[in-house]
């Protein structure tokens, strides 16, 4: 990527409705709202696991230009997840990212069918890049992923400093997803806004 591209834990949250989607959006068309406003998303692996070709068509459908997917996977890789994942990836092409694991008591592989793996633990890392924020680590391939976002902007703006400061020299930007239990998409977008006065 060749700049920070901030995003959420999946795009489907009953409290948005109203806050950030108007209230009289067709649910069929939340993804076509939110990716006019971000570009990358974090798909939990409840949604993921599900999908069949008609559903991640709608997903494509859905998005335009430079738009990227992310799989969350929260437990140890099995045959059916692989077929899945290979499933997703095989339509999805280039627009699939990569996978973010969270996991504490199991190691992910660095890559899993063919694509990167971002770790997000707190107890252990994969090899080389690595960031810190909290009590928590993301390592293996560059993204960020915070459940629990500063409320205020120079909190908000250290941290992103914090995180940028920490990417491979040849790396101009990643990913950064917000996630925890409610979204308050009011502070996501100012985070946003925050990355591109920086210049990120």
């Amino acid at each position: 990527m060749n700049n920070l591209q901030i995003g959420t834990f999946g795009w489907q949250h009953a409290d948005w409705l109203g806050t950030f989607y108007p209230e009289d959006l067709p649910q069929d068309w939340e993804l076509d709202y939110y990716s006019n406003a971000f570009r990358v998303v974090l798909l939990p692996q409840a949604q993921w696991r599900q999908w069949g070709e008609e559903e991640i068509e709608d997903a494509l459908d859905a998005v335009e230009g430079d738009f990227s997917f992310f799989l969350a996977l929260s437990e140890p890789l099995s045959e059916v997840l692989a077929s899945q994942i290979e499933v997703v990836k095989s339509h999805m092409g280039s627009k699939l990212g990569g996978v973010v694991v969270f996991a504490e008591d199991w190691l992910p592989d660095e890559w899993i069918c063919g694509l990167p793996v971002s770790l997000v633990s707190s107890s252990q890392t994969l090899p080389g890049w690595r960031w810190q924020w909290a009590n928590q680590v993301c390592s293996g391939a560059p993204f960020g992923f915070v459940a629990d976002l500063p409320r205020e902007g120079k909190e908000q703006a250290k941290m992103l400093q914090n995180f940028m400061q920490s990417l491979p020299e040849n790396l101009l930007g990643a990913p950064f997803f917000i996630g925890g239990e409610s979204i308050n998409m009011a502070q996501v977008t100012d985070l946003k806004v925050i990355g591109e006065i920086s210049g990120y």
